[in-house]
């Protein structure tokens, strides 16, 4: 089965896109075929905003947002309709399109560098969690199940922080928020390092402690970092790989950094800054690889609209190339066939 078809399995589901968009709706009851309740991603709150599945609909009980995905687009990704119709396949009305230009112009925002005080502490801490991991073989289990070697370990710097921390957020940079804190849970550190000056410019951590049922998500990204994909291996003239997760991209790069370069967008619904536009619209190619998914889905509508060198390229099993290498396929070779079958 080709990766378009594997995506032709999922309708667009809005539930999946709040989920990419970082909430993490609870199920609370079964009308319409499951309502969820979450905060609004406008005016916050604990479960003032509805989602009910089945009919893809959503309504916030505070700011009175309501609508279909397509509205939730517009309303929260301020996409113009015919671009919202863009991410979810579908066609738009014409009644609709009546004084709404047809075409929508991708503009990437300038992401800012990190401040220096959040640089400092960021290293401090990447450092500390980096030996952590080699001290404990829990953790350095669970990166080798999901196939990364010493070494990559090792040049990536990614690390194990023992302790969920609630820090000062002044010691990291931030003013005029002596009475919040930091949270940086327990769980696998993930650093991103600006390609010509090796400091760390972002921090994910993947939740050791994370359940299904939990309200917070299983990747918390600390606040502070540039906001921009993460990168792995040298751009030149080799095709680049978008692909999701950190997990993922620093994995393909093990197995294949020499045949693709590879950005992992940090969710399915983020999109390229400035700088990482750049460098996709020089690359020769784009392979597409985000999760097999209706969020991926929504996705690949809007990046074969953008990129016109992008090439959908899905594992041939599971849901992310991760997935695919625990099921057995080597990556490596999947790389290749990228190439192969253009």
């Amino acid at each position: 089965m080709d990766g378009l078809s594997r995506y032709k399995e999922f309708t667009m589901q809005l539930l999946d896109l709040i989920q990419a968009d970082g909430l993490v709706p609870k199920k609370v009851a079964s009308t319409n075929g499951g309502e969820y309740h979450c905060p609004c991603p406008r005016c916050g709150g604990k479960d003032r905003f509805i989602i009910w599945d089945k009919v893809n609909r959503y309504l916030c009980r505070r700011c009175e947002k309501k609508g279909d995905i397509i509205q939730y687009l517009r309303d929260f990704h301020m996409l113009s309709y015919s671009a919202a119709c863009a991410r979810v396949g579908t066609e738009p009305k014409l009644s609709q399109l009546k004084n709404i230009a047809q075409r929508n112009v991708f503009e990437p925002k300038v992401s800012e560098f990190p401040s220096f005080g959040w640089r400092q502490s960021a290293s401090e801490f990447i450092k500390r969690c980096h030996q952590n991991l080699f001290n404990n073989s829990y953790a350095v289990g669970l990166f080798l199940e999901r196939g990364f070697n010493p070494k990559t370990m090792k040049s990536c710097q990614v690390g194990w922080n023992p302790h969920s921390l609630w820090i000062s957020r002044d010691q990291w940079g931030f003013s005029n928020n002596e009475h919040k804190k930091l949270w940086l849970p327990k769980g696998l550190v993930l650093p991103t390092f600006d390609a010509d000056t090796n400091e760390p410019i972002k921090l994910k951590i993947r939740r050791d402690e994370w359940e299904e049922t939990d309200q917070f998500p299983k990747y918390v990204e600390i606040p502070g970092g540039m906001q921009t994909p993460s990168r792995y291996g040298k751009v030149l003239d080799k095709p680049i790989m978008v692909v999701e997760s950190e997990f993922d991209a620093i994995l393909i790069s093990q197995v294949a950094g020499d045949i693709v370069t590879c950005m992992a967008l940090g969710g399915a619904s983020k999109r390229p800054d400035a700088e990482a536009h750049a460098l996709l619209m020089r690359a020769p190619l784009i392979f597409f690889s985000l999760d097999v998914d209706s969020a991926g889905a929504i996705a690949y509508q809007w990046w074969k609209k953008v990129y016109p060198h992008v090439q959908l390229w899905l594992p041939p099993i599971g849901k992310s190339p991760g997935d695919a290498y625990l099921a057995g396929i080597d990556l490596r070779e999947w790389v290749k066939d990228a190439n192969r079958n253009l």
